[in-house]
C-alpha cells in the first residue's frame, strides 16, 4: 500500500507551505525556483540560510566551511564550491528587496522575522522547542553546527512546527534512484523516511509548473519530504517579546516536556524533469 501523503489539489482558502532546503536554494535554478513559488505558495527559507549571505565572500573562499557533513564524501568538495556560487545572486536579491515581501523566514528576533501573518507568532515557540530538541539529538554526531547543518536542522524543526497545516520540504534529488541527500540527515536524527511511489496531484497543479519549469529546463530534479511529528503539536502556543530575550525559552515550564521528535519520521517523493514539466 502507497504511503498516504497527499498534497493539495487546491489552495484555496490556505496555500501550502514550502520549506526550501539550502542544497536546492543554492542549485543553479534555486533563486528563480524559489520566487516563482513564491506565488502560488507560502514559501519559507531556513533561519540558518541568512548566515551563508551574511558571509557569502567567506564561504566563497572556503567552502569547506559550509559543512554539509551527511553529503557523500566522494562528491562533496566539488558539490560545496557548485553552491558557493549562487551565494552572491542570493545576497543581491535580498538586499534588493526581491525576497522581502515573497519569502517568509524566522530571525533570531521577533523583529527580524518574516511571517505571513500576523497570528503566527504562536509558531516561534514551536520552531525553537523543534530546534533544541533536534539539537540535543544531532549534537554528538556533528558537533558544533555550520551552516548548512544548521538550515537541514531548521528546515525539518520549521515544516514540523507548522503542522497542522500543509508543509513541505522542497530538496535536491539524489542521484539516480537514490534518496535525496537531506533523508541522509533525518537517518543521523534517527527518523525512518519512507519513499512515496504514488502520484501526488497537488505538485501535479498547474499552479506548479512555473516554478518546476526551470528545473525540468535544466535537467535537474527535486524532492519534496514531508515531516510527520505528531508531538509537535502539543508544544506550547504562547510566547511574549520577554520569551525572546530567554537563552532556553521553554526552561520557564513547570514540567518537563515529552520528546517532541517522539515518533517521527518522514515521507519523501523525487519530481523528476518529466513530471516537472507535465
Amino acid at each position: 500500500m502507497d504511503n498516504p501523503l497527499s498534497l493539495p489539489g487546491r489552495f484555496a482558502p490556505k496555500p501550502p507551505n514550502i520549506v526550501i532546503d539550502a542544497p536546492l536554494a543554492l542549485s543553479p535554478m534555486g533563486l528563480l525556483v524559489t520566487v516563482v513559488l513564491s506565488q502560488s505558495a507560502r514559501v519559507w527559507l531556513p533561519r540558518g540560510f541568512y548566515t551563508l549571505l551574511d558571509n557569502d565572500e567567506y564561504y566563497r573562499r572556503r567552502p569547506d566551511q559550509m559543512a554539509g557533513s551527511w553529503f557523500h564524501p566522494e562528491t562533496r568538495e566539488a558539490h560545496l564550491k557548485e553552491l558557493t556560487l549562487e551565494l552572491e545572486p542570493w545576497r543581491r536579491a535580498w538586499q534588493n528587496g526581491r525576497l522581502s515581501s515573497r519569502v517568509h523566514w524566522i530571525g533570531d528576533a521577533q523583529y527580524e522575522s518574516a511571517l505571513p501573518e500576523r497570528e503566527q507568532t504562536a509558531l516561534l515557540p514551536r520552531f525553537e522547542g523543534c530546534c533544541a530538541a533536534l539539537e540535543s539529538r544531532i549534537s554528538d554526531q556533528l558537533g558544533t553546527a555550520a551552516p548548512l547543518d544548521e538550515c537541514a536542522r531548521d528546515a525539518i524543526a520549521l515544516t514540523a512546527a507548522l503542522q497542522p497545516d500543509s508543509a513541505y520540504i522542497l530538496t535536491a534529488a539524489g542521484t539516480g534512484p537514490g534518496k535525496p541527500p537531506l533523508c541522509d540527515y533525518l537517518d543521523l536524527l534517527e527518523f525512518p523516511a519512507s519513499r512515496h511511489a504514488g502520484a501526488l496531484p497537488g505538485w501535479a497543479n498547474p499552479a506548479f509548473w512555473p516554478a518546476l519549469a526551470p528545473l525540468a529546463a535544466s535537467g535537474r530534479s527535486a524532492a519534496i519530504v514531508q515531516i510527520v511529528a505528531p508531538v509537535i503539536l502539543a508544544l506550547p502556543d504562547g510566547w511574549t517579546e520577554t520569551d525572546w530575550a530567554l537563552e532556553d525559552p521553554t526552561s520557564h515550564d513547570e514540567e518537563t516536556p515529552d520528546d517532541p521528535w517522539r515518533n517521527a519520521c518522514a515521507l519523501w517523493h523525487e519530481l523528476a524533469p518529466a513530471e516537472a514539466a507535465a
